[in-house]
């Protein structure tokens, strides 16, 4: 998956073309206007009191959370993270309030939780170019 996401960036410097795995998707209301979604880059980080008998039955609780995050149709990407007790998701939601729904407490309360919002390099790319235009 790494290696996915280094190509995928290797691609993007190469053709002047962004990598999917980081482009907000494009949505079309009924009106035909233009709407993207919110993407957000959500890590997770298991609390470090949570031990033995108890990591076991956090694995059984978070289990099925998990799964029933993947199938939400909401996770754009997902991975653990190798050398740490977490992981992430890239995941395109509505609104920020619908991170408590999607992870319930399952992950909130067992999980340090860290969310931020991810900008598409197009529109970073625009922002960049309007500043020095602007001699900023």
């Amino acid at each position: 998956m790494i290696f996915k996401w280094v190509a995928n960036l290797a691609y993007f410097w190469v053709s002047s073309t962004s990598s999917p795995f980081l482009r907000t998707s494009r949505l079309y209301n009924a009106a035909g206007r233009e709407e993207s979604e919110m993407l957000f880059h959500v890590t997770f980080e298991v609390h470090d009191n949570v031990v033995l008998d108890g990591d076991k039955r956090l694995r059984e609780m978070l289990g099925p959370q998990m799964q029933e995050v993947m199938e939400s149709g909401k996770v754009r990407e997902a991975g653990l993270l190798t050398g740490k007790r977490g992981g992430f998701f890239l995941v395109d939601i509505d609104a920020p309030e619908e991170l408590y729904t999607l992870f319930g407490p399952e992950f909130y309360g067992s999980c340090a939780i860290d969310a931020l919002p991810v900008t598409a390099i197009e529109t970073a790319g625009e922002i960049f170019q309007q500043w020095a235009q602007e001699g900023r």
